[in-house]
């Protein structure tokens, strides 16, 4: 994992806890989604990126998909019911699949304007001229998102949000959050925009495009949004990426400081409910049990 990037104070507690000479108190993390929203451009998949505002008390300048955190009513929202929630609580790693689900849905709705729901017939929500004022009463917390999809007819397409990666923020941020990735195509007659707020721009990028941009120091991105964008890159379609989605394994990984032998600290990817030590694709590496220097630490080692 490339540390070169992170900030100063976030370098300096990561040493201080993998050497154990810290009394840092680990924050619980809250439970966020995520959506890599696609669409197929002339020159092939392209994925909506929108950058932060540097006033954000939470990844500030970087660029993000649409998501945010789960919210107590996400859990009381309905869904079409055409996917198996058994599935995606496993493919989750949470008790409460449908809140994930809406959540992922509602922060989509509310960042870009995309809404992934259908009516009782299962046809794609159609966009009309009110719904971008239902779409900024719910941002300012004057509507439910429940209350939008009922007026309408609708639920939430679940079948259409599909889990496929997770990452939870590492134990020395202040804010932490246990964050699942999800993939839907943008839905006919919807046009993903740029909602002023908590970005301060927005745009389609090929995902080859954007890790170069990275690389060239020209778009700054946490480690998850540049290992998904990888992810993306192999794939040439939506279609194609939302067929593979559906077969990714999705451990929670967990960036973690690491006390190397020679006393040098580097970082690892955990399984955050294993503590194992992970490939970046999400299997456990074959020295994952060989003793080799002191492991990941954290207050409780």
């Amino acid at each position: 994992m490339d540390t070169s990037r992170l900030p100063q104070r976030m370098r300096e507690r990561a040493e201080s806890v993998a050497r154990g000479e810290s009394d840092w108190t680990v924050p619980v993390p809250r439970d966020a989604a995520t959506v890599c929203v696609l669409r197929d451009g002339p020159d092939g998949l392209e994925v909506f990126l929108m950058r932060r505002t540097t006033s954000m008390a939470f990844a500030a300048g970087m660029h993000v998909y649409p998501g945010g955190a789960v919210e107590p009513s996400d859990s009381h929202v309905p869904l079409a019911g055409r996917a198996d929630l058994d599935v995606v609580a496993a493919r989750t790693f949470s008790d409460d699949p449908r809140a994930m689900l809406v959540a992922a849905a509602r922060e989509t709705f509310e960042e870009c304007g995309v809404l992934i729901a259908v009516d009782s017939d299962g046809a794609t929500a159609e966009v009309d001229a009110d719904l971008e004022a239902e779409r900024a009463a719910l941002d300012a917390g004057e509507v439910t998102f429940a209350s939008i999809l009922e007026r309408r007819d609708l639920r939430v397409d679940d079948a259409a949000i599909v889990p496929f990666a997770h990452w939870v923020t590492p134990e020395v941020e202040d804010r932490r959050y246990d964050t699942r990735f999800f993939m839907t195509a943008q839905p006919a007659g919807q046009q993903a925009v740029y909602i002023a707020g908590e970005s301060d721009r927005s745009a389609w990028w090929r995902p080859g495009d954007a890790l170069a941009a990275s690389a060239e120091g020209r778009m700054a991105m946490l480690p998850p949004t540049a290992a998904t964008l990888a992810l993306l890159a192999s794939y040439a379609d939506a279609a194609t990426a939302l067929a593979a989605a559906a077969t990714v394994e999705a451990a929670p990984i967990l960036p973690a400081p690491y006390l190397e032998p020679d006393g040098s600290v580097s970082w690892h990817l955990l399984h955050d409910r294993t503590r194992v030590v992970l490939r970046l694709g999400g299997e456990p590496t074959a020295s994952e049990t060989d003793g080799a220097g002191t492991g990941p630490r954290g207050p409780e080692s």
